[in-house]
């Protein structure tokens, strides 16, 4: 068992006292750690950013004097924490992945990908009934809320950042044991009200997984299109989801043995082969969840399995294209158009245009319901784009393929649980008003 610190990140809105019953937990069980440091950070100011943070938290640890050499301690995360220790590793250490300071890291429903709920935090209700400090008053952390948002370019340059670069491999097992854990149930009482199936109450399943995907589809002049799937930069990561664990419950071990010896395990990792055998024990654990809730007519729809999927549409110059539509459908043998019904009803079941580029778009597909309903019918969805121009000078090219996008035959896509970035690139046109030559 470990000898080594163990920091403790709160999330958005959080204090450290919030985890304390987890410190109590660590320390009743004999963890033999040299001692559990409780972060506090500031989340609620609109001005401080997430990559404030990162970089706070390393002076945090110098002005503590926590040693920060190669392996030097371990660190669970709750929530926001997640993208905190996200951004503090590239900030310190994109250059020299292997003086990476943490051996073990563990995140407790982490936002990597971000939060159904963050727009409402930014929003006048939220203010209103979040604002009352005076350190913040009528702040609820705008900056740090739009890095929550989904389908935020900030959640999609931390992913290039240390998923798919090739020159920061932080996720590599050799380098950083990681495990994440998230539970797909429900508050109690109110905030039952607002639940989202495939989510803990607060953060979706799939957003929490860092085992993301990054696709680019570029089309082309007069026709065409290429598909390119990008690289990614690390192992496979450990994620578990936990049965009967909201948001809140996930960091209570101290309530179910189980959990706390799954933690406990999570926090003993000490060499690559000990990791793997982790990292399949807790993809069984999921497989169980997901069949046990299934069984539970009650929330039948709170264990269906989903994936999140965020596009970002830009023209061949790099500028964003807001007013895009995105259809899904089967192109042929579908006179009746049931596929798109059955996406429109039933499997694409939330569609978000983040808050200050629309060329950035978040969808929610529900892939059991796609699995039952369209691919064990033999059927399949395409989809097409088309972008509205900007004038009668300035358009963008309307693409008459269609790209399957899942299908019996091909559907390397569908992964359920994970997030898949979608970077398309369309045209830009100019009409023949824009520049003419004229004979001298």
């Amino acid at each position: 068992m470990t000898k080594l610190p163990l920091l403790i990140l709160h999330g958005w809105s959080g204090k450290s006292e919030h985890l304390k019953p987890l410190s109590d937990f660590l320390k009743k069980s004999g963890f033999d750690v040299v001692d559990i440091w409780l972060a506090d950070y500031i989340s609620m100011n609109d001005e401080i950013t997430i990559q404030d943070l990162g970089q706070a938290m390393g002076n945090a640890l110098k002005a503590n004097k926590i040693p920060e050499t190669p392996h030097s301690f371990d660190v669970i995360v709750h929530s926001t924490g997640g993208l905190v220790i996200r951004q503090y590793l590239y900030h310190y250490f994109s250059d020299k992945v292997d003086k990476c300071p943490v051996k073990r890291l563990v995140m407790l429903a982490p936002a990597n990908f971000g939060s159904p709920l963050a727009h409402i935090g930014k929003s006048m209700i939220g203010r209103l009934r979040l604002g009352w400090d005076w350190d913040h008053l009528l702040q609820t952390g705008t900056k740090v809320l739009e890095a929550l948002e989904l389908g935020s370019p900030i959640s999609w340059r931390m992913a290039e950042q240390d998923l798919f670069n090739s020159s920061y491999q932080i996720f590599k097992s050799a380098d950083l044991f990681t495990t994440i854990l998230i539970g797909t149930d429900a508050y109690s009482g109110l905030g039952a009200v607002i639940h989202e199936n495939g989510s803990d109450g607060t953060v979706r399943v799939s957003t929490a997984n860092l085992n993301a995907s990054y696709l680019k589809l570029i089309f082309k002049l007069p026709s065409g299109f290429e598909v390119i799937e990008h690289p990614s930069y690390y192992d496979p990561i450990a994620f578990g989801v936990i049965y009967d664990k909201n948001h809140s419950s996930i960091t209570r071990p101290d309530l179910d043995k189980n959990f706390a010896d799954l933690l406990i395990k999570s926090l003993s990792l000490e060499n690559a082969n000990e990791y793997k055998k982790h990292l399949d024990a807790l993809s069984q654990i999921s497989i169980e969840t997901f069949a046990k809730g299934l069984k539970d007519k009650k929330r039948t729809n709170r264990y269906h399995q989903y994936q999140h999927v965020v596009t970002r549409v830009r023209d061949q110059f790099g500028e964003g294209i807001p007013d895009y539509f995105l259809e899904f459908f089967q192109e042929k043998g579908d006179k009746k158009e049931t596929v798109m019904q059955k996406v429109q009803s039933e499997i694409l079941e939330k569609v978000r245009p983040f808050s200050r580029d629309n060329s950035y778009r978040s969808f929610l597909f529900d892939i059991t319901d796609m699995q039952t309903e369209i691919l064990d019918q033999g059927k399949r969805i395409d989809m097409s784009i088309c972008a509205s121009a900007l004038s009668d000078r300035i358009s963008y090219h309307d693409p008459q393929e269609h790209l399957t996008v899942a299908s019996s035959q091909a559907n390397t896509l569908l992964r359920p649980n994970t997030t898949l970035f979608v970077d398309i690139e369309l045209p830009r046109l100019q009409s023949e008003k824009v520049f003419q030559f004229k004979k001298a």
